[in-house]
């Protein structure tokens, strides 16, 4: 026990017998580690005094002889509950100092009309005294006045010097108002200045009686000092004398939310409105057209600040009629194409994504000039933060060698380098969109390739990413080409592990499916970092389903995209396939969309053969 160490242990362990014997503890109070049972001085250790029975600390300048203050001068409002009021018994010098015995202080107000004084925090418990319990030097109360004055209270103790101290009420205000109108504003976008505004029962701005913190909430806000939102605001204050509160904020959920504000009991709401970080919807293209403008709603605020992912299955073998890529056009609308009519309907599942910052998107249109090799000029670009979203439009009759390229950023960062095994068919049209995205890391390579028999194709040995927060999109071109075959050119892409990729084919058939050689594979990794959460899900579509339901965590839509890995080809759509009866290209594509938030949606146009997708969902933090 702590006594042992300390002298007079005699005298101490005669004593704790006792106060085990009478029901008393000689254990700690909880004021200080060494308050323990004593009858004199020297049985506490150094620097301690038996006082009220209890070994204590000694005193500075010795025993208490006025009584002070320890809370300042308070500035509170006609009816409300003060805080705490703390008297402290001190030495001649100032320094608290413990009574040896319990002490009353009496406590006066001037004026007394209006007031009254109580011991507990919610002025419920009239008194008229405080007690300072012995081995204490402290005590507490609180005060309510129903009338605006200056107060003035003071204490007095037999033995002790009397002090006051001169409180102010005053009277404050009723209503609290936004007095800057509704905002809107893009997710992620740091608002406008915010004013609050106190008044009175006659409408005019009101004083509080001393300053005073807001409490600010919303669904998605965050609260900021400064108007490039970089400076967290836990509360906005109203300033000693000041009748305006002022703060900025960020939403990073799409919708219209009520921001409240709320001050000594005073309550005000104002809804702000956030414009989604992601739109998203599915648009049709009639049979018998090769073009459909699809509506955004609501609009863009800027196209170089979004990018658009699309996935899409369409009926048919011929990439004429099969192969359609879409465009931003408008920060309504958007375009898509394709090179003949259909014999159905082609449904087009689109997100775009919009950041306020940290993001830029070039998009280009390159077109076929009848060569292997085109490149595509840019605006430089920072590659490490860049990543590239491809599709296009084909011609011709059999899904061949001149239907798939590679997109690659070239080495200098000015151009991307768009490469076909064969030169590209005239009828080519591409949409290419250069992202460039703050905060995120890419890691990009080629020469991937599969031949002969094999199935599946592996890198490994790269730098470490974390699967939580990062995406695998790929390219390829492929040779040998020249017959009718799904399965030996369509390809799936998947993050195996933090530092391994892997691409296959066949979706469980090798016997079909190797007879076209995969050229080159080009692939980009994308970790997002701390910009977006990622969910990775594995689908399969066996025979006879066209449709898939997986579970995922929930999402938040407003600001979260779902799409495949394999791209080229009617967007972000691509999985392989194990039907090798013909090239049906809707095998192996699908529409990708949420169900539900915790609920995925996957359907293709076909379902002749299983199917493979590594599905990503991708939810951005704005």
């Amino acid at each position: 026990m702590k006594w042992l160490s300390w002298p007079g242990v005699s005298s101490c362990l005669a004593l704790a017998v006792l106060a085990v014997l009478q029901g008393c503890s000689s254990g700690s109070t909880g004021a200080d580690t060494r308050r323990y049972p004593c009858t004199q001085s020297d049985e506490c250790a150094a620097g301690y005094v038996c006082r009220a029975g209890l070994c204590q600390s000694e005193a500075p300048g010795g025993p208490p002889t006025r009584l002070d203050f320890a809370s300042p001068a308070q500035s509170v409002g006609v009816g409300k509950c003060s805080e705490a009021v703390v008297l402290e018994t001190r030495t001649a010098a100032g320094s608290a100092s413990p009574v040896q015995a319990a002490t009353t202080v009496a406590l006066s107000t001037e004026p007394s009309t209006g007031v009254r004084l109580f011991r507990d925090a919610a002025c419920s418990d009239a008194t008229e005294s405080v007690t300072v319990e012995a081995g204490s030097s402290s005590a507490t109360f609180y005060f309510r006045s129903t009338v605006a004055q200056r107060l003035r209270i003071s204490a007095a103790a037999s033995g002790l010097e009397s002090v006051f101290q001169d409180e102010n009420v005053a009277v404050e205000p009723t209503d609290l108002f936004f007095v800057t109108s509704t905002q809107r504003l893009p997710a992620g976008g740091c608002s406008a200045l915010v004013e609050l505004e106190a008044r009175g029962n006659d409408g005019k701005p009101l004083a509080f009686a001393g300053p005073r913190n807001v409490t600010l909430s919303g669904t998605g806000f965050s609260f900021f000092s400064d108007p490039g939102c970089t400076s967290p605001l836990p509360a906005a204050v109203f300033a000693e004398g000041a009748t305006r509160a002022s703060f900025y904020f960020k939403g990073k959920s799409g919708g219209t939310f009520p921001l409240t504000a709320s001050v000594s009991g005073l309550l005000a709401e104002e809804d702000q409105i956030i414009l989604p970080a992601v739109r998203k919807g599915v648009c049709e293209m009639p049979a018998d057209s090769n073009s459909v403008t699809c509506p955004i709603s609501p609009a863009q605020l800027d196209l170089s600040k979004t990018m658009l992912f699309i996935s899409i299955s369409p009926a048919g073998t011929n990439p004429d009629a099969s192969s359609v890529r879409c465009m931003l056009t408008a920060r309504d609308a958007f375009t898509c194409g394709r090179n003949e009519r259909g014999t159905a309907i082609v449904y087009i599942v689109w997100h775009t994504v919009e950041l306020g910052a940290g993001l830029k998107v070039q998009h280009l249109q390159p077109t076929c000039q009848v060569q292997s090799l085109l490149q595509v000029p840019i605006q430089r670009v920072v590659p490490d933060n860049t990543f590239l979203l491809v599709t296009g439009e084909q011609s011709g009759k059999i899904l061949g060698e001149d239907d798939y390229f590679t997109a690659k950023l070239s080495e200098s960062y000015t151009k991307v380098d768009l490469q076909w095994p064969v030169p590209c068919a005239t009828g080519w049209k591409g949409s290419l969109q250069v992202v460039e995205a703050e905060g995120i890391q890419v890691t990009r390579g080629t020469g991937v390739t599969m031949t002969g028999t094999q199935t599946e194709a592996t890198v490994s040995g790269l730098p470490a990413v974390n699967p939580t927060t990062s995406v695998l999109l790929f390219t390829y071109r492929v040779t040998n080409a020249g017959t009718a075959n799904l399965c030996d050119r369509v390809l799936r892409g998947t993050l195996t592990s933090p530092t391994e990729i892997s691409f296959s084919r066949g979706a469980g058939n090798s016997a079909g499916c190797t007879t076209a050689v995969i050229q080159d594979i080009s692939w980009e990794r994308i970790d997002f970092g701390p910009r977006a959460s990622v969910q990775t899900v594995p689908v399969t579509m066996v025979r006879g389903k066209y449709d898939a339901y997986p579970t995922i965590s929930p999402v938040d839509e407003s600001r979260s995209v779902v799409f495949a890995s394999g791209q080229g080809m009617n967007g972000q759509a691509g999985g392989e396939s194990s039907y090798s009866g013909d090239d049906l290209i809707s095998e192996s594509l699908a529409g990708f969309e949420f169900d539900t938030p915790n609920r995925l949606r996957i359907i293709r146009d076909s379902l002749e053969a299983q199917a493979r997708w590594t599905t990503f969902v991708v939810q951005f933090e704005p």
